[in-house]
């Protein structure tokens, strides 16, 4: 997208973290192709400023190369996740899996903002962060929660699970145009 100061590219990082190689490789190319700087946004997403458009087919490229960038377009716009800073190896699993699954569920064509959370730590941590359908450890199980409702459901298959309430909420006018949120919808 456009600002002040040339194009701002959104990274995703896959599982909401970077290895040692991909933040020095991002930080080499937000020198290289940009300004230099990186903003890190609330959904723990990162913006690098200043990019200008004829390198922006050569940063793509670089973040490629550091697995940084999905497929396509499209399957990166479905892996809007974000995930509890305090993971573990079941919370690192569901965020795979689940990425894996949107990736591939060509068919859920979601409004842009929505999100879900992985939110298996101990305790949930990210209530105050935007997703519209969450996954939660409640005691040894996981439950799958829509944002705006105070209970959930238990669930031995949160992946599934979760793009099935993606696919509810899709089919109960949530939409696919504009920003529809699963809180506005649970309240109707």
């Amino acid at each position: 997208m456009a600002s002040g100061d040339g194009l701002v590219v959104r990274v995703r990082p896959p599982g909401g973290r970077l290895t040692q190689a991909q933040a020095a490789g991002l930080a080499a190319l937000a020198e290289v192709h940009g300004s230099g700087v990186i903003d890190l946004s609330s959904r723990a997403n990162l913006q690098l400023r200043g990019v200008r458009e004829g390198s922006h087919a050569a940063l793509v490229e670089g973040l490629r190369g550091l697995g940084l960038v999905d497929a396509s377009v499209a399957a990166e716009t479905r892996r809007n996740i974000v995930v509890t800073p305090f993971a573990d190896a079941l919370t690192d699993a569901l965020a795979a899996a689940l990425a894996e699954a949107l990736a591939a569920a060509a068919d859920l064509a979601l409004p842009g903002k929505f999100g879900f959370a992985v939110d298996t730590g101990a305790r949930p941590v990210l209530r105050s962060v935007s997703a519209d359908v969450r996954i939660e450890r409640l005691g040894e199980a996981l439950l799958l929660r829509a944002d705006g409702l105070d209970v959930g459901r238990l669930t031995s298959d949160p992946v599934a699970d979760a793009l099935a309430l993606a696919r509810w909420f899709l089919r109960k006018g949530g939409g696919p145009e504009g920003r529809g949120r699963m809180a506005a919808l649970a309240a109707r």
